[in-house]
């Protein structure tokens, strides 16, 4: 068990972590949790006329989610 907050670290930290501490489990879940909780899919109707615009937000979303 450790004392490490993983929720008060950036998916970058998180995962910088997990890869120097493989043995700590814990980090190991609280980061699959944390990423498989995210929407993944973006829809987009190859009529709609603002495709482009839902997916730059949707890379937006995914930039910020990372840092």
């Amino acid at each position: 068990m450790s004392n490490l907050n993983y929720a008060a670290m950036s998916d970058r930290e998180l995962k910088r972590y997990i890869l120097t501490h493989r043995d700590d489990r814990e980090a190991f879940y609280a980061y699959m949790d944390r990423r498989h909780s995210r929407p993944r899919k973006v829809t987009v109707k190859l009529d709609d006329p603002a495709w482009q615009e839902k997916i730059i937000s949707a890379i937006g979303v995914q930039l910020k989610s990372a840092n």
